[in-house]
């Protein structure tokens, strides 16, 4: 990058501070003008021009990434953020959610986020952002955080296992849930995971009773909720053992 032509004057500069005082390193454009005593079309030009020069960075229409004004990038902007900003409402999940709560080492490249509005993508910088549809009693077991002065949501532990279950149908998929289960065993709030699983379908907790019993976490509650009820579930397409607890097919190699 040409440094000489990103230079800021001083009064782009107090702007720019002006904002990550105020914002942090994410603001929108009418909180941009708010801080000019410029014509509207001026503000336009001005935005325009710090786009062009590397100061700020489009995340969608009317919302802009602040660089870092010393090292003028925008590796310090957390992805959560940029995901409430795609999708205000939307809580991140999935195995980036696993990461924040220490239960996943890589840190991935994609970050999925539960919403309520169709499926869609987006790419910001050298991260692709997924949005997944739930039904609207599933929008629950999120909390709200601020990070680096930005609003955020994103899913507890509990509920991102539930979501990756929910969501994908693998074998990658169950491998990861029985691994992070075990792992976790001392950790997680088995309360609580059962309580946000009655809200799926009951094949879905046939899966997650199965996968609790391998964990050796107490699954009494869910066994006792599902007793009675109709039908079978499968684990995965190779499934081929039956579990007359769970009503469920499971592959050998899940035996114990």
């Amino acid at each position: 990058m040409d440094m000489k032509k990103t230079i800021l004057s001083e009064k782009e500069l107090q702007l720019l501070e002006s904002l990550i005082s105020s914002y942090g390193y994410i603001a929108d454009f009418n909180q941009i003008e708010a801080r000019l005593k410029i014509s509207h079309q001026a503000v336009r030009n001005l935005v325009a021009k710090l786009v062009s020069n590397g100061w700020l960075v489009r995340i969608k229409k009317g919302h802009f990434a602040i660089a870092n004004l010393e090292s003028h990038s925008f590796s310090n902007i957390s992805p959560l953020a940029i995901a409430q900003v795609l999708i205000p409402g939307s809580y991140v999940s999935f195995e980036y959610a696993l990461n924040y709560h220490g239960h996943f080492d890589q840190l991935s490249a994609k970050v999925t986020s539960v919403t309520t509005s169709k499926k869609k993508s987006f790419q910001f910088q050298d991260t692709e952002y997924l949005f997944v549809k739930a039904k609207p009693e599933m929008m629950a077991g999120f909390k709200e955080i601020t990070i680096e002065g930005q609003p955020a949501n994103v899913a507890t532990f509990e509920k991102a296992l539930l979501d990756i279950l929910h969501f994908r149908k693998d074998s990658y998929t169950i491998d990861l849930l029985v691994e992070k289960l075990k792992e976790a065993r001392n950790e997680i709030d088995t309360e609580a995971l059962i309580q946000l699983s009655m809200v799926y379908p009951v094949t879905f907790r046939r899966r997650l009773g199965f996968l609790m019993d391998l964990a050796e976490l107490n699954s009494d509650f869910l066994q006792m909720d599902l007793k009675g009820t109709p039908g079978f579930a499968k684990l995965t397409k190779k499934s081929n053992i039956f579990n007359p607890k769970w009503r469920l097919y499971y592959e050998d190699r899940f035996a114990k």
